[in-house]
């Protein structure tokens, strides 16, 4: 399935009632997902979060799509299933982290996460604590608070470069481009300090990438973030230079 990335001017994502769209025999198969979930993986929790309907980027490039919300554990039983159609996407929000001095840092994921060993920007779902006074998830927001968490740094202290959506299949990621004024060596420092003093990490390594074979050495590169780096070091897109967008 070919992966697409496009820069979008910003989201509208309003709030709808109602959980996913399951079909009723997925739906029963939630509970037995969960209790495998939890053999394998005892620290995860049961929280809320949100799908989207299929969302359409509009003339003036607005992303819009309308969030559903429900338990982390159906979501998981359509994740385990292979995202099979039904009427939602799985979206998510991730940091693409840019250094002065040409590269792109990726995170790996601990092995007290479901994703462990996964690498790919840091972000995650989006979930009750995105949603605005306005009834709107607020992405861009998403994206500060999943930057500090997993890596202490502050999209505040850098220049924003494009906003992407990565499409591939049933999943997006919209990932804003953050320019820092710090070499890859420093950014990779920095962050492997504030990951040792947290006691619940998110991330167990930071790899600063030049190429898509860095992000392959490193762990188990998802699709998007690959394609992503394919796009960037094979000259189909500039992200690395800052501009304004």
């Amino acid at each position: 399935m070919t992966i697409r990335i496009e820069t979008i001017a910003g989201t509208d994502l309003p709030l709808r009632p109602g959980g996913f769209p399951l079909p009723q025999d997925l739906r029963g198969q939630v509970p037995a997902v969960w209790a495998k979930m939890i053999a394998r993986n005892p620290t995860i929790w049961d929280g809320r979060l949100y799908g989207f309907t299929p969302p359409v980027v509009d003339a003036a490039g607005i992303l819009r799509a309308e969030a559903m919300e429900d338990d982390y554990s159906a979501h998981l039983a359509w994740r385990e299933a292979e995202f099979p159609e039904i009427g939602l996407c799985h979206m998510f929000v991730t940091a693409i982290i840019c250094s002065s001095d040409g590269a792109i840092i990726l995170g790996r994921m601990s092995g007290d996460t479901i994703n462990a060993g996964r690498v790919y920007p840091p972000g995650g779902v989006l979930d009750p604590r995105d949603l605005g006074a306005d009834g709107r998830i607020d992405a861009e927001r998403a994206i500060g608070f999943e930057l500090n968490e997993e890596t202490g740094l502050h999209a505040a202290d850098a220049r924003k470069g494009a906003l992407l959506a990565i499409s591939d299949g049933p999943r997006m990621a919209l990932g804003r481009v953050l320019h820092f004024d710090r070499t890859a060596d420093a950014l990779v420092q920095e962050i492997t300090a504030t990951l040792e003093q947290q006691d619940e990490r998110e991330l167990d390594a930071v790899v600063a990438c030049r190429s898509t074979a860095d992000g392959r050495a490193a762990g188990n590169l998802a699709p998007y973030a690959e394609a992503l780096l394919d796009a960037v070091f094979g000259g189909r897109i500039d992200l690395l230079r800052p501009r304004v967008w």
